[in-house]
């Protein structure tokens, strides 16, 4: 049975991630839920304690929530090619994002991982195999108090929730950030990846 590494975003718990969880293991697949500090230290020294904690063996896949999607990038890059299994980011800031650079003042709150997602150009994701999902809850108006520009969730534009995850490898859907890891449509979504590579049913 492959295991799928799952991990939460900035500010969250493992707690997050359970219904989703719930249904990975559902699918066939062994779910295991990673706990981290978040709000301590960088992104850097986050992805050097969830890989320590890793299963010392076997193919691992991951899905990530936010912050999380970031981390699953970075762990999975530490791994040898070999066990490298898929990728499913969740509204995951993968060019930052300017509610980051708006927030930066809570920076002291949050931790130092939110200076590190402020706009930027992304990294490489060559190797990896990524399927990426946005949300686009978010009303227009309320790119005024963000600073997002087009589509977004309320936190992660769709450009940086997709990041470099192909064409045929990208969805959406009409979901908020905070809560999108507990919709069933993106659920549903995650599972197929994680089976097929795709998100086509």
């Amino acid at each position: 049975m492959a295991t799928v590494i799952i991990l939460h975003g900035l500010s969250r718990s493992m707690a997050s991630m359970r219904r989703l969880a719930k249904y990975v293991g559902e699918g066939g697949f062994n779910p295991v839920l990673i706990d981290y500090p978040s709000g301590e230290t960088t992104i850097e020294r986050l992805a050097d304690g969830i890989f320590s904690e890793l299963p010392q063996a076997g193919k691992l896949h991951f899905v990530g929530h936010s912050l999380g999607g970031v981390l699953s990038v970075r762990v999975a890059k530490m791994l040898p090619e070999a066990r490298r299994g898929r990728i499913v980011q969740l509204g995951a800031p993968n060019f930052g994002s300017e509610i980051a650079q708006r927030a930066s003042i809570f920076g002291k709150l949050i931790g130092p991982a939110l200076a590190e997602l402020v706009p930027h150009s992304g990294e490489d994701t060559v190797g990896l195999d990524i399927g990426a999902i946005a949300g686009t809850a978010a009303i227009p108006a309320y790119g005024l108090i963000t600073g997002i520009e087009g589509e977004n969730d309320g936190k992660v534009s769709v450009a940086s929730a997709w990041g470099n995850a192909p064409e045929g490898k990208r969805i959406s859907f009409r979901v908020a950030h905070s809560i999108m890891m507990q919709d069933r449509r993106v659920i549903d979504a995650t599972v197929t990846f994680l089976k097929t590579g795709s998100f086509a049913p």
